[in-house]
């Protein structure tokens, strides 16, 4: 095959995003992470977790411990049977770094959690809360793992993370109105508008010059 480029297009930033492998390349990537991390031919919740480090091979956002990568295996996991096969996995993740309206889709199916095709604003809040506390919890690994010289533990992070949740209840709602309006929920069409405006895309956890980020949504995987 030749060496041509897959090439993403943003429109609302007008940029390409180009990566210099070649399809096979990529092809071959996300094949060798799933024989990886896959035992006899699936991957459970926690080999596929190991298995999106596809995503930072290929200088993607990171999605590993994060809410969506365990939203994106219920996802993927289409007959609910607690693994993924290999031919799920290859489509699954082929179409996330190929197609950026099925990644739309996906983050909006990974919010609706009760499947009645929009978005009230406790499914959407728990799943931000969620993003902001495992944003915390990987900070607090980053930083205590190493020389620590801030002198924090995990559970002092932790839990001053727990202790901003109400002003987080706040400014997620403050932005979910400006969005729904009327309605109080987003359906497909208000989502995507929410996704493409890149307003609040990401949890960011910091501590000096140490920082976590956690995309709420699949879109722009390319910006780190």
């Amino acid at each position: 095959m030749g060496q041509s480029q897959i090439t993403v297009i943003d429109p609302n930033q007008n940029n390409n995003y180009q990566r210099q492998n070649s399809v096979q390349e990529v092809e071959d990537q996300i094949k060798r992470a799933f024989k990886q991390a896959s035992i006899q031919g699936r991957l459970t919740r926690d080999k596929f977790n190991e298995a999106l480090g596809i995503f930072e091979s290929l200088q993607l956002k990171r999605l590993r411990d994060s809410p969506l990568a365990d939203r994106l295996f219920q996802l993927l996991d289409k007959n609910e049977e607690g693994y993924i096969t290999e031919r799920e996995y290859l489509e699954g993740i082929t179409t996330l770094i190929n197609n950026k309206d099925k990644r739309i889709l996906y983050s909006f199916q990974m919010i609706d959690k009760n499947k009645d095709n929009k978005i009230e604003f406790q499914e959407f809040y728990d799943f931000v809360k969620d993003s902001w506390l495992s944003a915390f919890r990987l900070l607090g690994e980053k930083v205590c793992s190493g020389q620590n010289q801030y002198q924090l533990t995990q559970s002092k992070i932790n839990s001053w993370a727990q202790g901003q949740l109400n002003k987080l209840y706040n400014y997620v709602q403050e932005i979910f109105m400006r969005f729904a309006q009327q309605s109080q929920s987003m359906d497909p069409i208000v989502f995507k508008s929410w996704v493409i405006s890149n307003d609040f895309g990401f949890i960011k956890a910091e501590l000096g010059n140490e920082s976590v980020q956690i995309p709420l949504h699949l879109y722009r995987l390319e910006e780190k």
